[in-house]
């Protein structure tokens, strides 16, 4: 089974839908001039066509016919920021780096992590951080706040994933300090919220965007559990060979975080404690 989606690309086909995003967002000091942009290497001029899997809620995905998400939101601040237009291009997971590195599309914004190993390919702009996420009934009744409480419980995980890798390890830690294990239930990915709240589990971990999704969605039922664990950063990938692009996408970025409209979206996708004060290049490991 496939690891968590912000650990390693998910396999998915190259789909043919291409659809424009939105173009208005808030503020009016641009991040690149109209000359530099002009002169942007991209795809189409005055155009930034952006790579997407659009399946992954509340990052991206699509709501009909229109891509929405903290990403997109977040993107079409910045192509607004650097004088472009923006077009969202669906793309499986796993060929959204060789798209962008083939001068197809001219970004990838996909929660993807930032890693080493992509850097070898991709250059990235980080710009939200990631981990695995506790979820635990509303009012969290078992006061679970970080790995050391979860001995004795029932989690319910995807045990092929990060987050269950996390689980396993951690109850290793409780027998080995003398505490019972913890009780894996195995569920697929997104489902342990569902568990929680139907009492079946005492918590759950997925990742920290969907995990926030999942509760929102609960309307009450489940609550976030202590902090997320293991972050890493997310990144908005650019080919190697455009340098002048990733530096105006991270100007763009720099700007869009402090003038605040960063944290808006963030804060109206109900992600906002994964958010970052400064931006960073290939800051991955």
């Amino acid at each position: 089974m496939p690891t968590s989606r912000s650990r390693v690309a998910l396999t998915a086909a190259l789909a043919a839908t291409v659809l424009a995003g939105l173009a208005g967002c808030a503020g009016d000091s641009a991040a690149t001039t109209p000359a530099a942009a002009a002169a942007l290497p991209l795809v189409t001029p005055g155009t930034l066509t952006v790579a997407t899997d659009a399946t992954y809620a509340p990052m991206e995905s699509m709501k009909g016919s229109e891509f929405v998400g903290a990403d997109i939101d977040l993107v079409a601040d910045l192509a607004h920021r650097m004088g472009l237009k923006v077009v969202f291009v669906q793309v499986g997971f796993d060929d959204l780096i060789d798209t962008v590195s083939a001068h197809k599309a001219d970004l990838i914004a996909s929660s993807m992590t930032d890693r080493a190993s992509r850097q070898e390919q991709v250059d990235f702009v980080d710009y939200f951080i990631a981990g695995s996420q506790a979820i635990a009934a509303g009012g969290n009744p078992h006061g679970l706040d970080g790995p050391g409480t979860w001995c004795g419980r029932t989690a319910a995980v995807n045990s092929g994933t990060t987050n269950g890798d996390l689980v396993v390890a951690q109850s290793g830690l409780c027998t080995a300090a003398g505490k019972p294990p913890i009780t894996v239930r195995e569920v697929p990915n997104g489902q342990s919220a569902a568990e929680v709240a139907a009492g079946r589990a005492d918590f759950g971990v997925e990742d920290y965007p969907s995990a926030a999704d999942l509760v929102t969605a609960s309307g009450g039922q489940t609550v976030l559990a202590g902090k997320p664990l293991q972050p890493a950063p997310y990144g908005f990938g650019i080919a190697k060979d455009r340098t002048a692009l990733r530096d105006a996408v991270q100007r763009a970025l720099q700007e869009s975080i402090a003038a605040g409209r960063y944290t808006e979206v963030l804060k109206a996708h109900g992600v906002e404690a994964a958010a970052l004060t400064t931006t960073a290049l290939n800051g991955g490991a």
